[in-house]
């Protein structure tokens, strides 16, 4: 299977003070260079139609740097530099909506489609659990709701929400083992 086969397509666009169409995919396994200092994270972006970057890392936060797609944006001058881009308000605005509606249509994925989610997060739940902790916590809220944990009481992936839900009366703290495999974990005392 070819990694650019979209495990889930997010079609988005704004009007108001910024209008942009996006079309977002989320493939459906990494590519090998992932986790590698080679890979280009960021979407395509473009004004009017023509090409302003062929990978805009600033469109994209790095916890969902997995997503690929195409940002056309009317309101961007063709005649931008790369620096004027970093401090560009309508590319702030436009990031912001992007990340929104990425987590809405993960979100979405894991209460409607969770055999998927499952397979999407055994693909790039790392990067997810990195954005958790990564600049001191500081995107906490926005990963957070999208992690899945292995229970060994339930026997299967679960998050945080659902095991909240099922604790058991009086329970106030969660204990946790991290390890190499769940086999290893369960004969622990």
């Amino acid at each position: 299977m070819d990694y650019t086969q979209p495990l889930r397509t997010i079609h988005s666009s704004a009007e108001g003070t910024v209008s942009y169409k996006s079309l977002l995919y989320i493939p459906a396994r990494a590519p090998f260079d992932f986790y590698s200092k080679d890979y280009k994270r960021g979407l395509q972006l473009y004004s009017s139609g023509v090409m302003i970057m062929d990978s805009c890392e600033d469109l994209v936060p790095e916890h969902f740097q997995f997503v690929r797609g195409v940002v056309d944006s009317q309101d961007l001058s063709l005649n931008i530099s790369r620096e004027m881009l970093q401090h560009n308000r309508q590319l702030t605005i436009i990031a912001r909506n992007i990340e929104k509606k990425i987590k809405s249509e993960l979100k979405s994925m894991l209460e409607n489609d969770r055999e998927n989610y499952e397979k999407f997060f055994a693909a790039f739940g790392r990067q997810l659990k990195y954005g958790t902790v990564s600049d001191y916590g500081a995107h906490k809220d926005v990963t957070q709701d999208l992690l899945l944990f292995y229970s060994n009481k339930e026997g299967k992936l679960i998050s945080l929400k659902e095991y909240a839900e099922n604790m058991a009366e009086g329970q106030e703290k969660i204990y946790y083992v991290s390890g190499e495999s769940a086999d290893r974990l369960s004969k622990l005392p």
